[in-house]
């Protein structure tokens, strides 16, 4: 996928973005949220409020983490993920309306 192709799923898909996941991701390939936060230019704490779900990055933080993500995992499993979080949450419950 060319770096527009990414870029235009990632907009359409940045307010469905599971950046707890994003980061439990880089932790779970062994960065530390030191590592990550260092990466990103952003306090440590920054990052532990990302991955704890109690704030969303800025653009530009958000950006460089998609960044990262990709140059750790590769353009098509970051593609796949915002993908999915997408996917999961315009998704509808079964049981929706009634």
């Amino acid at each position: 996928m060319t770096d527009a192709g990414l870029h235009k799923l990632e907009c359409v898909a940045w307010r469905y973005i599971r950046w707890d996941l994003l980061v439990e991701d880089l932790t779970g390939a062994g960065w530390k949220p030191a590592d990550i936060a260092n990466a990103l230019a952003v306090p440590p704490t920054t990052v532990s409020s990302w991955k704890y779900g109690n704030h969303e990055p800025r653009y530009s933080h958000g950006d460089a983490l998609i960044v990262l993500h990709r140059l750790v995992f590769g353009d098509q499993y970051t593609k796949n993920r915002i993908t999915a979080f997408r996917e999961s949450a315009i998704k509808a419950p079964a049981t929706a309306g009634q």
